[in-house]
């Protein structure tokens, strides 16, 4: 990476902004109301380094002193690998570095890898991501409005010369290029309005060519404390028996979902966050049913993290859950129905085109017991027989459960029936335990059959939901607190779990 670096400097063009030039793509950055489409015409050169009179825009207490950017890294689509710098504090210097000459004016502080339209990055799209992380919407769209200023037609770029040692210096640091092309303008707001115009017009012929949708909205976050909204405990008093069991369903759900979307935070800050603008910026390397495949989840949490391999394959599957979930709007369902009314032997191929949400609950009120499953279909195309696997977390009605303790189940979704799925699948995961040195346990069909029965029971309730004549009631609006919602769910933005009760099956379940 620091070699790719290297050639990036080495093989680029300098470019120096005026201060009424930044100021301008400053102001554009900041305003996430103008849409800055990103196209092979605004990068300014293939590869480049820029600097401005002051920072280019702070982040926090940090100023960006400089950004460079260059061809992507192997396996990445069309785009820039852009890397942004800070100037190295006071303190972190060497004793007398100045006069030993050995200075260091900046440090690299982020890279990431920008997609060329038609690929939708949200960091650029999005006006409701938190500007607070440094990765964001805000640091970004400075950096491409940058460029834009750069290539703008009131723009004027006049190259200027480097004093003869430093030409040396360059030279012997094979850079290429060693003139400064310095960008001016004439005022401030005629720049902000060339950029914001070209920009206008760009995003109309990009609409125009590629029938481009308007993006959705940042999904909602995790909030600190979870909501009860229509379930709260103080409002049960106005609730009949009926509705007051539900209330308390619907309480011991959302509390248990949220502690572990809280834990799963609190283990790796910022993970679903960083996940959901991976997906985008990987848009179609996985299937389109599936949110994120759980092995890429357990590969961001190794690299990302420094998780342990043990570790790291234990949360992946459980955050690919939750975050499919969280993603499709915290949609659940509680069945009414007692679960063999659904029970299923075959296998509930059909899933992956079924499914109205990438993720969702399974509100199970079993005799008192409250089962919670979270249901969502892994890709696993590059790993295993079939293209998907239904991936179930459960908690087994015991509502204290953590991501350490939640039970994990999956199940190819090929096969003759299930029993035949639940052997294929087992007969995988044992050849993996093999390559990894371990001894499997014998086959035993009372256990395959067993666990194939238990199994029916939780994919037949799902086929159940996702069923297309599935008539499903929005249990909020039981309450009469609330307009209903319509079934199938959309993605919402509300943090707030939506409740549906699934009161029968559909016919030929």
């Amino acid at each position: 990476m620091i070699a790719a670096e290297d050639k990036r400097v080495a093989d680029g063009t300098t470019f120096a902004m005026a201060g009424p030039l930044a100021q301008a793509a400053r102001a554009v950055g900041q305003d996430r109301s103008i849409a800055l489409p990103f196209t092979p015409d605004v990068v300014p050169a293939p590869s480049g380094m820029l600097v401005a009179e002051e920072p280019l825009m702070s982040i926090g207490p940090n100023p960006m002193a400089a950004v460079t950017w260059g061809p992507p890294m192997e396996g990445f689509s069309p785009g820039v690998h852009l890397t942004w710098w800070t100037a190295m504090r006071h303190e972190a210097q060497e004793p007398n570095a100045a006069a030993q000459g050995r200075l260091i004016p900046m440090v690299p502080d982020f890279d990431l890898h920008l997609p060329f339209l038609p690929r939708f990055d949200t960091r650029l799209y999005h006006q409701e991501l938190p500007s607070g992380l440094r990765y964001s919407a805000v640091p970004l769209r400075t950096v491409v409005a940058d460029w834009y200023a750069l290539t703008a037609d009131s723009t004027t770029l006049s190259e200027q010369r480097p004093q003869a040692t430093a030409t040396q210096a360059l030279k012997e640091q094979k850079a290429k290029k060693r003139g400064v092309q310095v960008a001016t303008t004439s005022r401030a707001d005629a720049a902000r309005q060339d950029i914001t115009e070209r920009a206008a017009q760009k995003m109309r012929d990009m609409n125009q060519q590629y029938d481009m949708f308007e993006p959705q909205p940042e999904l909602a976050a995790t909030p600190r404390k979870v909501s009860h909204g229509v379930f709260d405990a103080a409002l049960d008093h106005q609730l009949d028996a009926g509705q007051r069991r539900i209330a308390h369903i619907y309480r011991e759900a959302v509390d248990h979902w949220h502690r572990l979307e809280m834990e799963a935070i609190q283990r790796y800050p910022g993970i679903f966050e960083d996940l959901e603008e991976l997906r985008v910026r990987e848009h179609g390397r996985w299937k389109s049913w599936c949110w994120m495949p759980s092995m890429r989840v357990t590969a961001w949490l190794m690299k990302q993290y420094n998780a342990p391999v043990d570790k790291a394959m234990w949360d992946g599957a459980r955050i690919a859950a939750l975050g499919a979930w969280r993603s499709g709007g915290r949609h659940s369902v509680l069945t009414t129905l007692p679960l063999q009314a659904t029970a299923i032997d075959h296998v509930p191929a059909d899933l992956p085109e079924t499914m109205p949400a990438p993720g969702l609950g399974m509100v199970i009120d079993d005799a008192g017991t409250v089962h919670l499953l979270l249901a969502c279909l892994d890709d696993v195309a590059d790993r295993g027989p079939a293209d998907t696997e239904l991936l179930l977390t459960s908690n087994y009605g015991e509502p204290a459960r953590m991501i350490d303790d939640i039970t994990k189940l999956t199940v190819f979704l090929t096969g003759d029936n299930l029993l035949h799925a639940v052997k294929i699948t087992q007969a995988h995961y044992d050849a993996a335990a093999v390559k990894n040195g371990q001894q499997p346990p014998q086959p035993d069909e009372a256990l395959y059959a067993e666990h194939a029965y238990g199994l029916g029971l939780f994919t037949g309730l799902l086929s159940a939901i996702c069923a297309p004549g599935a008539e499903l009631q929005d249990a909020g609006a039981v309450t009469g607190r609330k307009l209903p919602a319509q079934w199938p769910p959309e993605p919402e933005l509300l943090s707030e779990t939506t409740l549906w009760l699934l009161a029968a099956a559909p016919t030929g379940s």
